[in-house]
């Protein structure tokens, strides 16, 4: 399946590799990305697009933090249609709950969600599993985004937590001075803990009147959407492979439906749970194996293999190469 997302994510790429001495239309030829983003930031890309440019810029700029240098000067009018709706939220959880409500209607390339945990509650950023690419900048263009944002109602704000799947960069200069200190890598999933007394804070724009108006349209064009109860299954096992058993009976009842409900919808998804749980377990083993320094064991223990070896024969069904080849694989290129 081939995900999109609008021009508009790119729209200050060319304003900072021009800061940092590159040429943003070769980088965008090669990416396959639009040579002049804000020229028609409606028009649709590859998600893929996006991805490269992301690792060629960071690459050939020698910027480690890219993504992350870009997420923090983009406004929510990346989002366009939607910039209204998240604007006129009254606080910050509303503003975060549209954002996972409604972000299919801006791309089904990436899975946003809200999850409450003892601790506090964790905003995951996941790109979906059929998503290929080398992923670390995308990821933190994404946090560095809604990190903007949360920062325009409560400045200075740091979170408490980011969590990361991938290693960290030699150079984490700029993370530090970004983010803090509290940033772990090679974690389980990509997400940000969020405190109560943030989510309290009400917004500098909001508006009742307006949101409800705008809130009801998106609802409506959300329950049409295509693929929904795809995406929803796909984020529920993201969310749950780490830490519990998922099957499709969970799932079912986590998603308040029936088993039975949920096959129907899922087929005519064009998908089932098996698939989704297959590709979810491929992706993020690539993502692992690429990204991270978690031992083999370590990633099959997160997907819920019972041993190793259950593991490294399912990377071979889905890639031909060995989980130790993919490694390698992806060093070297990264070493050139």
């Amino acid at each position: 399946m081939v995900r999109w997302v609008r021009s508009g994510v790119l729209e200050v790429a060319p304003e900072l590799v021009a800061e940092l001495g590159g040429d943003y239309r070769a980088l965008a030829r090669k990416a396959g990305a639009p040579l002049r983003p804000l020229a028609n930031p409606d028009l649709p890309m590859r998600v893929e697009g996006v991805v490269a440019l992301l690792e060629l810029a960071a690459g050939k700029l020698a910027e480690p933090a890219f993504g992350l240098r870009l997420g923090l000067r983009q406004s929510l009018s990346l989002f366009g249609a939607m910039a209204p709706l998240l604007n006129s939220a009254a606080t910050v959880d509303e503003l975060l709950g549209d954002l996972v409500d409604y972000f299919p209607l801006h791309t089904q390339g990436t899975i946003v969600g809200l999850h409450k945990e003892a601790a506090g509650t964790l905003l995951t950023y996941e790109l979906a599993a059929d998503t290929v690419g080398y992923q670390r900048h995308v990821i933190e263009l994404g946090f560095g985004v809604i990190i903007r944002e949360i920062r325009r109602h409560m400045p200075d704000w740091r979170p408490e937590t980011l969590y990361l799947r991938h290693s960290p960069p030699p150079d984490r200069s700029w993370h530090r001075r970004l983010l803090g200190e509290h940033v772990v890598f090679n974690a389980d999933r990509n997400a940000m803990l969020l405190d109560p007394v943030l989510l309290a804070m009400r917004t500098v724009e909001g508006d009742h009147a307006i949101h409800d108006s705008l809130a009801a349209r998106f609802g409506d064009a959300a329950r049409l959407a295509p693929g929904l109860d795809g995406l929803r299954t796909e984020a529920l096992v993201r969310a749950m492979l780490p830490f519990a058993p998922i099957n499709l009976a969970i799932a079912a009842r986590l998603l308040r439906l029936s088993r039975r409900t949920l096959q129907r919808r899922l087929t005519e998804c064009g998908t089932s749970y098996e698939v989704i749980l297959d590709q979810v377990r491929a992706g993020l083993a690539r993502s692992y194996l690429a990204e991270s320094d978690l031992s083999v064991a370590e990633i099959a223990e997160i997907l819920q293999y019972s041993e190793t070896s259950a593991l490294t024969r399912a990377v071979r069904r889905w890639s031909g190469l060995s989980p130790r080849a993919i490694r390698r694989t992806h060093r070297d290129r990264l070493a050139r």
